[in-house]
């Protein structure tokens, strides 16, 4: 659960909320005149809802997404020991 602040108690207190973000992984929401400003949350955090947004906006890796929950859906999946030896016998026979 994000912590929430106001812009001026994080003015007040940036460099411990940083050190929570970081150090703690905490989430702070930053509100100016009481409704949601900012968010404060790991930079590794950002940069994965930054590729999940840029694979969503993908239509054809949103497809190729939608087909995998399909297949596995109807349980069509493939171990990695059966694809290591599918890859193996094609190999051989080149």
């Amino acid at each position: 659960m994000a912590k929430t602040v106001p812009v001026r108690e994080l003015r007040a207190n940036l460099s411990r909320l940083l050190s929570d973000v970081v150090d703690r992984r905490d989430h702070v929401l930053v509100t100016r005149n009481g409704r949601p400003a900012a968010a404060l949350v790991p930079v590794d955090e950002y940069e994965a809802l930054e590729e999940s947004a840029e694979i969503l906006s993908d239509p054809d890796a949103l497809a190729a997404l939608e087909a995998g929950l399909a297949e596995l859906s109807r349980d069509e999946t493939v171990t990695l020991e059966d694809l290591r030896r599918e890859l193996a016998e094609r190999r051989a026979t080149r």
